[in-house]
């Protein structure tokens, strides 16, 4: 019922823009076709819709074509399944027209005093304007809704997954459990054991040779010569007056 409604007030949106008259003289209906083709899916032509006379005649005319299309689509895909489509779709456009229609709202309070300069009640101009900032979001929730189930394409996977056969143990054959298992257990232990003797051999090795790197090789200081000693470097002068200035 309120994909239903939504189709009847988009459209009627849509004829009060282009199509405000009741007699085709006072229609734009090269426009309104362009922008019903943009919202709804149809096949009608721009000449079909000319030879329209009254404005009723020519909301009869879009919304069966729109509503007719919408059920064939239900009868393709299931109630269920587009009933869950609409659910998700409808949630993510209002969270997206909410967030902007939020946004909207703090610019405009930034500057609703200054309406007061043109001899308009602040107060009065923002609850006229905010609300009719809060029509438009809901009209263009159900415009964005439209658009969205009219021209969703669900896809369904039907080919069954492929059975599994042939299907082997990579463990021993016989049950992980009783006297197989003991046996089993037992026939390796040996093996077990030489793996653990050489990965523990191994390991002292390991051990030992890090042990070994990380022996400090002691380092030698030559014993400074004292001030009146002759000074190292052969000079024949005493080490306070050569080396050790």
């Amino acid at each position: 019922d309120e994909a239903y409604a939504a189709i009847h007030e988009t459209i009627d949106r849509l004829i009060a823009s282009f199509c405000p008259g009741e007699f085709a003289e006072d229609w734009d209906l090269d426009e309104f076709h362009a922008n019903f083709v943009s919202i709804l899916p149809t096949d009608l032509t721009r000449e079909q819709l000319g030879e329209v006379e009254h404005v009723d005649q020519l909301r009869e005319l879009v919304v069966g074509d729109a509503i007719s299309r919408y059920d064939a689509k239900e009868a393709t895909v299931g109630t269920e399944v587009l009933r869950e489509i609409e659910r998700r779709v409808m949630l993510s456009i209002i969270d997206q027209h909410w967030r902007e229609h939020l946004y909207e709202m703090d610019y405009l309070r930034e500057g609703i005093n200054l309406r007061a300069m043109g001899q308009q009640d602040p107060l009065a101009a923002w609850q006229t304007e905010g609300f009719n900032m809060f029509e438009s979001m809901m009209g263009g929730v159900q415009d964005d809704f439209v658009r969205y189930i009219t021209h969703v394409q669900v896809v369904a996977d039907e080919e069954p997954r492929p059975a599994v056969r042939n299907v082997q143990y990579s463990a021993p054959e016989d049950p992980v459990q009783g006297s197989g298992a003991l046996r089993a257990a037992a026939s390796a232990a040996p093996e077990l054991e030489a793996a653990a003797a050489g990965v523990a051999a191994g390991t002292s090795a390991a051990i030992a040779g890090a042990v070994a790197e990380e022996t400090q090789v002691p380092v030698r200081v030559e014993e400074t010569p004292g001030r009146n000693d002759p000074c190292y470097c052969g000079s024949g002068k005493k080490y306070k007056l050569c080396h050790g200035r």
